[in-house]
């Protein structure tokens, strides 16, 4: 690998020559060299510098977009060698959109960490729309939406079948009543937020069954819905995976209503390759078992 392009990568990424200087166990000369070498082989400056800062100007932007993409191309070669003689390991970046971070995806790491204990997870939480993006920008190694993102380089694939119900509390009135399509845009509806996979199914109920929800509440997370909903605060559509436990309890109730529950997939997404690292094949399998164990 260019050792002239490692050292630039880490002082446009610190913008400190002292800091590079540190983390790459080099004299500040020595990275002060190697940039003005890069700099003379382009035929152009990267950086502007004073006494106080480095930025890197709009050559050296250039050459750090095309870098990172250099340097994880390099690290992927790297590991997909490795796996030729090794068993899985390593870290495994996994997006996890928040009804299956919350609820599926701890289930799918205690299996992996039976199996697989070299491989070393870390998860980030978010909307589909949110996941989506992080894999494109190659910010997540595999991503588990409840939603559909759609761009070209990447691949999604079903792994599992939910099921979304509209809940109430106990202490409704509306439970006593013949639920209409009237009756339910009467009533205040909790919902997600833009970009979430659960609001776009309530989104596209609303729109099948011509409802107009007189009051919309958007809230961020599951939990506070369903909080919300138990304290009579409104209605709300939600998998039934993250109500399970307040049924049991009683503390909110589902509503019966022609066409629920509705049906969606859950999907498995990661970015087009003709290779993929062993740890990310091993969590991917895992994963689409489960909807053979259901």
């Amino acid at each position: 690998m260019d050792q002239h392009l490692i050292v630039f990568m880490k002082v446009a990424q610190l913008k400190n020559f002292s800091r590079a200087a540190e983390e790459l166990h080099m004299s500040q000369p020595a990275v002060s060299q190697y940039i003005q070498a890069l700099e003379r082989e382009l035929g152009v400056k990267l950086l502007e510098r004073t006494n106080k800062y480095v930025e890197v100007n709009k050559a050296g932007k250039i050459v750090y977009q095309y870098g990172k993409s250099i340097l994880r191309e390099y690290e992927q070669m790297q590991t997909l060698v490795s796996d030729l003689q090794n068993e899985p390991a390593g870290e495994l970046r996994i997006g996890a959109s928040y009804t299956i971070g919350e609820y599926l995806l701890p289930s799918f790491l205690a299996l992996l960490q039976k199996d697989y204990s070299a491989i070393i997870p870390s998860v980030s939480i978010g909307n589909t729309e949110d996941i989506g993006s992080k894999l494109v920008s190659h910010d997540i190694d595999i991503g588990l939406v409840e939603g559909t993102f759609t761009h070209k380089q990447v691949i999604s694939v079903p792994f599992q079948i939910d099921r979304l119900y509209i809940i109430s509390s106990i202490g409704k009135s509306l439970l006593k009543k013949r639920i209409t399509p009237e009756v339910l845009a009467a009533e205040t509806w909790i919902i997600r937020e833009e970009g979430s996979g659960t609001r776009k199914v309530v989104e596209e109920f609303f729109e099948k069954h011509h409802i107009s929800p007189n009051r919309l509440i958007t809230l961020g997370s599951t939990q506070t819905i369903k909080e919300g909903v138990e304290a009579g605060l409104g209605i709300s559509l939600l998998s039934e995976l993250t109500i399970q436990k307040e049924i049991e309890l009683d503390r909110i109730r589902r509503l019966e209503f022609a066409g629920t529950p509705i049906q969606r997939a859950f999907y498995v997404m990661k970015n087009h390759h003709e290779f993929y690292p062993k740890a990310l094949q091993v969590f991917e399998n895992l994963v689409r078992r489960s909807q053979n164990s259901d």
